[in-house]
């Protein structure tokens, strides 16, 4: 497990893995149990996440301000906050029914004890009775003030024309007093629902009237990867949904459909939800605390190429970080690798991703990068009046690239 110190504020952007006992982390906006987390002005948000080891601790919330560059604000809490925090997480609820028991547990903002009151940047953190970090989840608080359209597009240099995407963006500037418009707004850009996927969009490349245009720029060019790979555990006792077959233990083994390397070959187009997971049971009525969990088996065949790395499975579930829990390992006796992760029953999405053993990460070595690949681009604008001391969120906007242009 990593762990970041209380004051360790420049490790924000790191995204990690929690401890192996906290699962199923959700983080949404309003009753959306899936996306980005995106939310209005006094809007609420929800925190939800499991504890396997289900001996009733005690976790506590605190809530940080960040500047759009995700770096501390000069911001006291009291400039941002009404109320206080470093609370108890009070809503929990126990596993009924399930082979895996635990403890799910539930928070959300704003509530009697916690109100937010400035749009920008936020990390809400979560800890133990040691002060021991074991979750740490960005969310962004919106007031549209002026709006920015996005669209996709192919790229236009050769070398990225058939694998890359590139994000143009068009953002009204009536009633922003921009007297330094590079000092006072900046743009950033996400790919799904990945924040490390997140990039600033540097300079306008030309103002157009009361618009700023960003066309073609290099900060703004995407691999486009390819689509997730699928499966679905709702009816945790059968197959289907990509489940070759379910075998019953201590809990639950699914043991999924073998994937082949995809790179190089021809794409082929399949719907997903770029990258995300959505819990859900066929056993029960409340999926939050009736859904079970499995010991989900993923496998990849072998090629030459693939010993010369290291190989992951990623998806929302983890966010997309790598770590020795969710590795694969090759077993000769099938010639397949495979990794074995600690899944609630629901729909899911995953993808294979690789390091080389210098550490060089290598997103799209398996999987291939496309340029029709079907991703959601998200654009953010902050705006700092003259003067203030921290950077306001006032424009969100998103394309997805199944209507991409030339």
């Amino acid at each position: 497990m990593l762990l970041l110190s209380a004051s360790g504020f420049a490790q924000l952007l790191t995204e990690f893995s929690p401890p192996a006992n906290i699962k199923s982390v959700l983080f949404y906006a309003n009753e959306q149990t899936t996306s980005l987390p995106i939310v209005p002005l006094n809007e609420s948000i929800t925190l939800r996440f499991d504890d396997l080891n289900a001996d009733d601790s005690t976790y506590y919330y605190t809530v940080e301000r960040a500047n759009a560059n995700w770096e501390k604000s000069d911001l006291f809490r009291a400039d941002y906050m009404d109320g206080y925090d470093d609370i108890r997480i009070q809503d929990i609820s126990y596993s009924v029914g399930t082979l895996q028991s635990y403890i799910h547990y539930k928070l959300v903002l704003p509530n009697a004890q916690t109100r937010l009151k400035k749009s920008g940047n936020y990390v809400l953190k979560v800890w133990d009775d040691a002060r021991n970090l074991i979750l740490q989840k960005r969310f962004v608080i919106v007031d549209e003030t002026t709006a920015i359209g996005v669209r996709v597009k192919r790229s236009q240099d050769l070398d990225t024309f058939q694998t890359h995407q590139s994000v143009h963006m068009s953002l009204i500037t009536d009633g922003l007093n921009l007297r330094v418009p590079d000092e006072q707004l900046q743009v950033f850009v996400v790919q799904n629902q990945q924040w490390q996927t997140w990039r600033s969009a540097g300079k306008a490349t030309y103002t157009l009237g009361n618009k700023l245009e960003f066309n073609y720029k290099p900060e703004t060019l995407f691999a486009a990867g390819n689509e997730y790979h699928f499966f679905e555990t709702q009816d945790i006792r059968g197959g289907g949904g990509n489940v070759a077959y379910v075998l019953q233990k201590d809990v639950f083994v699914s043991v999924l459909a073998p994937q082949w390397v995809r790179a190089g070959r021809p794409y082929t187009y399949a719907p997903d939800i770029n990258g995300d997971f959505r819990i859900n049971t066929f056993q029960g009525i409340n999926p939050h605390t009736e859904s079970d969990y499995s010991n989900v088996v993923f496998s990849l065949f072998a090629e030459d190429f693939l010993f010369d790395a290291e190989h992951f499975v990623v998806g929302d579930f983890n966010q997309h970080t790598k770590s020795d829990e969710n590795k694969l390992r090759y077993n000769p006796e099938i010639e397949r690798f495979e990794a074995q992760l600690s899944l609630k029953q629901g729909i899911y999405n995953y993808k294979f991703v690789s390091n080389d053993f210098e550490g060089t990460s290598y997103e799209n070595l398996i999987s291939g990068s496309y340029w029709p690949t079907e991703n959601t681009y998200w654009a953010f604008v902050y705006y700092r009046p003259l003067g203030a001391r921290c950077d306001e969120l006032i424009a969100v906007g998103s394309a997805n690239a199944k209507d991409i242009g030339l």
